[in-house]
């Protein structure tokens, strides 16, 4: 009686050796495809091709004027941002495989948004008026506010 179930855990342990349970989860920078844990591209790199049993994952680097900058299994990077002159914008900071293009206002202007997608003119403090408030949710530029009389 005690051979019996002596036997089926002897079988099973040599199953589980000869035929391993396929991953749930794999590590941080891999994804699970069709039960084996691939390597995902490299920040700066594309997918070409998932891995097999044979292969590893395949990943190019992105093209000029592209980027990515995560670990990822993407067919495509991302375009560069263009910061338009038509727009009052210039370029801060030029991207590279693994940052994107970095915008600010030109001389005289002020981002109108946090994403700094365009500008507005400064506006003039009339006579009598300065600056109340700076406001600088944004590093590269600062807007005053013309609200406040300079002598009270």
């Amino acid at each position: 009686m005690v051979l019996l179930p002596l036997q089926c855990v002897l079988w099973s342990c040599i199953l589980t050796a000869v035929y391993p349970e396929p991953p749930t989860e794999c590590r941080e920078n891999q994804y699970l495809l069709n039960s084996q844990c691939c390597t995902k591209c490299r920040p700066g790199e594309k997918l070409v091709n998932d891995c097999s049993a044979l292969t590893a994952t395949q990943c190019v680097p992105c093209s000029k004027g592209e980027f990515s900058d995560t670990w990822n299994r993407d067919r495509r990077c991302h375009e560069h941002k263009y910061c338009d002159p038509n727009l009052g914008l210039r370029v801060e900071r030029e991207g590279n495989s693994e940052t994107d293009t970095t915008c600010a206002c030109e001389d005289g202007r002020h981002c109108t948004s946090s994403t700094c997608e365009s500008c507005a003119q400064h506006t003039s403090c009339g006579p009598g008026l300065g600056v109340k408030r700076l406001d600088t949710w944004q590093p590269h530029f600062l807007k005053g506010h013309s609200r406040k009389p300079l002598m009270q």
